[in-house]
């Protein structure tokens, strides 16, 4: 093990000791989310299956709460909400990745962990991003080679080679491919293409697509895939400028683009959308959700997990010494035109004293008799007759003066998430989109976590992702029916068993 691994490794382990032996902070911790043990966590990396294995690799800086040399934390899971805590799988080291190693993803490779990442090298202030690969059998990794096997020389036109990064690898039909994004001289982003025979060698094909609609600069964390017969290409862009009619908030997004990939002529043909003509589409319309990643199971399902925080989104206490976690695995579907997503089907065996009833218009219930006796791991399920007027509040706290306000408002047709009263209002701390509805009775998943909450319409077709922090891990629910008629609830508590 290298020197910077093994410091990393040693930092990792007093973590961990730490944890383990404070009450208080296992307390503030999401019960079925991964969240990094200690330090800093980002974007999912290396999200796949090995052998018969979920893998989670994560960008990681374990000597802060905040952004610093990136490595790759691991963790592994048989069902995606056990996480089980792995050696600390990179480390910046190399003539390649000396300042770094970024972002990139994982496949299975005939019983060979396969990993193309970002290296991320340079002198002083100047840095250069290029892509290397390492092996592993499931704890333990190996870099290929101390250099980048993709460099600026393997791509036939000038850039800015500060960025060139996130690289999505695959096989199809024996052939390795993998699609980077770039950011060209005119500041937009690009996504390009190589091929090799053998994961060693690579080659240029081409420019797959670009950022050409105005909205974005440069793209991260790009996804290939075919999902139930349809190519669709997940970006997350940076620099967007706002368009409540096409769901865009300003700074970070994360969209899908769905079309016709071609691999002989090396282009991506997109599709234009039947809801609003573009060719771009939200994947998750709340604050805190970023850089997905995707994978394909042995069962056929598709699972996406993404970074529940964004850049412009940090919130984490100063006093704590974890920062960063994912949203819960979630299955994809695609059908009338329109990415599908709910919760990963294992989630069903955590759940326990099952509850519903009906709410009259105008009524309140309250999950306890006065604020702060509650755990906040629950899912709370609501029918709501879409076509009434006023509106549905979702308050959780633990006091008067700290809360947060989920509201579902039927008049004016959106759904909006304040958490300007939680413990540290700063950076952004409310976000509304339209309601993406098409049903007479809409169906609402509210899914609640220490410190999230992750909310689906209409079996999935919508999603609105918001991450907070208060004082007590312990909390009140109000729900509060504004709207001309009744509505429908059922709860469940979410309670983490290592029996089940």
């Amino acid at each position: 093990m290298n020197e910077n691994l093994s410091l990393a490794q040693k930092k990792q382990d007093e973590l961990l000791k730490v944890i383990e032996e404070s009450p208080e902070i296992q307390a503030q911790r999401p019960v079925f989310h991964f969240a990094t043990f200690g330090g800093w966590c980002n974007d999912p990396n290396g999200f796949s299956q090995f052998k018969n294995t979920v893998h989670l690799f994560f960008q990681y800086h374990p000597y802060s709460t905040k952004w610093g040399p990136m490595h790759w934390g691991h963790v592994t899971s048989k069902d995606m909400l056990n996480w089980k805590l792995q050696p600390v799988a990179l480390a910046p080291e190399t003539e390649g990745d000396c300042k770094g190693c970024f972002s990139g993803t994982a496949i299975d490779d005939e019983g060979i962990h396969l990993i193309a990442y970002t290296g991320v090298s340079g002198k002083g202030n100047v840095e250069v991003q290029n892509q290397c690969m390492a092996i592993g059998d499931g704890v333990i990794y190996n870099k290929i080679s101390d250099k980048p096997l993709i460099t600026a020389k393997d791509i036939p036109f000038e850039y800015n080679k500060e960025h060139f990064r996130d690289p999505k690898i695959w096989k199809k039909d024996g052939t390795y491919y993998m699609a980077c994004v770039i950011k060209q001289n005119d500041d937009n982003g690009a996504l390009i293409l190589f091929q090799s025979s053998n994961s060693r060698k690579w080659t240029y094909r081409g420019i797959l697509d670009s950022s050409k609609d105005g909205l974005s600069k440069m793209w991260e964390c790009p996804d290939v895939l075919n999902l139930d017969g349809k190519d669709m290409l997940i970006l997350s862009p940076q620099e967007m400028k706002e368009n409540y009619d096409l769901g865009f908030h300003n700074g970070n997004n994360s969209l899908y683009i769905t079309g016709s990939l071609d691999y002989k002529n090396c282009k991506f043909a997109r599709e234009t959308r039947p809801e609003n003509g573009y060719t771009a589409a939200q994947i998750d319309y709340g604050i805190d959700f970023y850089a997905p990643e995707t994978t394909k199971l042995k069962d056929g399902r598709t699972i996406m997990i993404g970074w529940m925080q964004s850049w412009e989104s940090y919130i984490t206490p100063e006093d704590y010494m974890w920062s960063g976690m994912m949203t819960i695995p979630r299955e994809l579907s695609y059908k009338n035109n329109q990415l599908y997503q709910l919760p990963i089907r294992e989630l069903e065996k955590w759940k326990c004293n099952h509850e519903n009833g009906i709410l009259s218009s105008g009524d309140m219930a309250l999950s306890t008799k006065k604020m702060g006796e509650m755990q906040r791991q629950f899912e709370y399920d609501l029918s709501i007759n879409s076509k009434a007027g006023g509106k549905v509040k979702f308050i959780l706290g633990n006091t008067e003066n700290e809360y947060v306000v989920l509201e579902i408002n039927l008049s004016e047709n959106f759904i909006s998430f304040d958490r300007t009263a939680s413990r540290t209002p700063r950076a952004v701390s409310f976000r509304k989109a339209k309601l993406k509805s098409e049903n007479d009775l809409m169906k609402v998943r509210i899914l609640c976590d220490t410190c999230s909450m992750e909310v689906f319409v209409d079996d999935g077709r919508m999603a609105f992702t918001n991450a907070f922090f208060f004082t007590n891990p312990k909390s009140g629910l109000i729900l509060i029916n504004e709207s001309s008629d009744s509505l429908e609830y059922f709860f469940c508590n979410i309670k983490k068993n290592k029996e089940r």
